[in-house]
């Protein structure tokens, strides 16, 4: 009996162990940003960008501000701990370039700007910004 304890013991601390929490936090989050993007309200996604306007053609965290109603207002870029305002964010068009199940790469045809971002985000915001103003 204390063997069969051990081993269920043992198997829940596994069991416990293979899930992470930050990933369903954060899972739960990119899907309350869908759907707040989906019933017309601002979103910021997180992301990583390189741009030579944008961040000095450095890699930067920080958040693609997607407008309010879905596409037709400006995009704004912030980098992460910046309290300022954000900048307006104009980018060229983005060609795919690389996914995995962790991000998806989006490249500019000069290879110049560079975006990456979570998979289940990216069609909400490639829509957005191919039809920015």
């Amino acid at each position: 009996m204390p063997e069969l304890i051990a081993a269920l013991f043992t198997l829940i601390a596994q069991a416990a162990a293979a899930v992470n929490p930050a990933l369903l936090v954060r899972g739960r989050r990119r899907l309350r940003r869908l759907s707040d993007h989906a019933q017309g309200r601002p979103v910021h996604v997180p992301c990583d960008l390189r741009d030579p306007a944008l961040t000095s053609g450095r890699w930067s965290e920080g958040h693609l501000e997607l407008p309010p109603g879905g596409p037709g207002g400006p995009v704004r870029w912030r980098a992460k701990g910046r309290t300022d305002t954000a900048r307006a964010a104009h980018f060229p068009p983005l060609e795919p370039a690389s996914a995995d199940e962790i991000s998806v790469a989006f490249r500019s045809g000069d290879g110049a700007t560079e975006l990456r971002l979570h998979p289940d985000e990216a069609p909400m915001v490639l829509r957005v910004l191919r039809e920015a103003p």
